[in-house]
């Protein structure tokens, strides 16, 4: 389940709820029904596509890096109204089908595996280094936007910053010590 990156007071002002901003009664109850993984592959874009247009999503997330990115971009600029974030990858978890980051290689070495793909393995992004985590996102969002993608929202695929941002709790702790 990805986790949704969203500060409620810099996108509203103080009286206003998400769901009065949405149109809804301040009391209203809401359902976000989010597609993850778009850009993985053609089959993920067109099931998700689908999904949109007859309404049964109203959320989803892209994955930059993936080889199938600029159909889901060019479909993302073709419905700009669409609620449509990033899902910042820093692993490739599939055996048979990989990719690597953005950024070239040499780049962000700490990154990725022998085979030069994001590893599968979390604990390789919490042990990477925090100057190449932060150029490749950096490098996510500013692909994203030059494919004209206007991201929504920001989440973590396979969870992976969650591991790398333990590390940065612990080594905060440390330095208040």
């Amino acid at each position: 389940m990805p986790i949704l990156l969203y500060n409620h007071g810099s996108f509203c002002p103080a009286n206003i709820t998400i769901q009065e901003r949405l149109g809804y009664p301040r009391s209203a109850k809401l359902l976000i029904i989010h597609a993850d993984d778009l850009g993985l592959s053609h089959s993920e874009n067109q099931a998700s596509i689908a999904c949109f247009e007859k309404g049964v999503v109203n959320s989803g997330s892209v994955m930059v890096p993936c080889p199938w990115f600029p159909e889901i971009a060019a479909y993302s600029v073709a419905h700009p109204q669409l609620d449509l974030g990033l899902h910042l990858t820093l692993t490739s978890e599939w055996k048979p089908y990989r990719w690597g980051p953005v950024l070239p290689r040499t780049d962000v070495p700490s990154l990725i595996d022998s085979g030069g793909f994001l590893s599968n393995n979390c604990q390789v992004v919490a042990e990477a280094k925090l100057e190449e985590v932060e150029k490749e996102l950096r490098a996510q969002v500013d692909r994203a936007k030059q494919f004209g993608i206007d991201p929504t929202h920001f989440d973590i695929h396979m969870n992976s910053l969650l591991v790398f941002l333990k590390r940065l709790t612990k080594t905060a702790v440390h330095i208040r010590r």
